[in-house]
């Protein structure tokens, strides 16, 4: 990793990283609720109903993630439920292309490295942004590794998240800044990442986590 991002730089892009990701569920939300409000066709609000609901959703799945991926959840102890995660990224999941297929072990873990699973397993996603794809997570060769594969049509990884998956700081942007979370995570535990591009419709990231050897299938 070189020139690590200063605490506040960082807090910085996970925040305009949220907010974007924000942007259209809330606007839709907002939408719907001014047709509620000045439409009196039966037929449209009934529409503008449905928008509010999906919409209300996807917002809340998005905050229930960022809270456990980005945030203070679970600070309150030193380990998380690897349970929690995969209910919070099933619910992420709802809302892109790839169905997630989370094959861990039901247990608690250090809170930093669920943190890194969250975090890769949420931008392993871009990488399969066609229907049909799946992101498989799972535990690797050992017992310390977790292996995310995206397996769909016209897979691609690009190298602005290959570097970021490394630490490197230069040209970071929030769309990019939970692989480079994920990496300073995974650095702390004493592990590495390693991205691939194995075909073109799959990409493998492997996550080593030497700290945390109790994951097991």
């Amino acid at each position: 990793m070189n020139n690590p991002l200063d605490p506040l730089t960082l807090a910085s892009l996970l925040a305009s990283r949220l907010c974007h990701d924000l942007v259209n569920p809330v606007g839709a939300l907002s939408a719907g609720l001014e047709v509620m409000e000045d439409e009196d066709d039966p037929m449209m609000k009934e529409e503008a109903q449905k928008l509010i609901s999906v919409s209300t959703q996807k917002s809340i799945a998005m905050l229930t993630f960022a809270r456990l991926a980005f945030g203070a959840g679970g600070a309150y102890g030193a380990e998380i439920d690897l349970d929690e995660a995969k209910i919070a990224t099933a619910e992420l999941y709802k809302y892109v292309k790839a169905e997630l297929q989370w094959q861990l072990p039901s247990r608690h873990i250090a809170k930093d490295n669920v943190k890194a699973i969250m975090n890769i397993a949420l931008v392993i996603a871009d990488c399969v942004p066609r229907a049909g794809s799946t992101v498989t997570v799972t535990v690797g060769g050992s017992l310390e590794e977790v292996s995310f594969s995206a397996e769909g049509p016209r897979a691609k990884l690009k190298e602005q998240l290959v570097d970021a998956l490394s630490g490197k700081t230069e040209g970071l942007e929030p769309k990019m800044t939970p692989a480079y979370l994920a990496s300073v995570l995974v650095q702390k535990a004493g592990g590495t990442i390693r991205a691939e591009l194995v075909n073109e419709e799959k990409v493998s990231v492997i996550a080593t986590f030497p700290a945390q050897a109790e994951i097991a299938a």
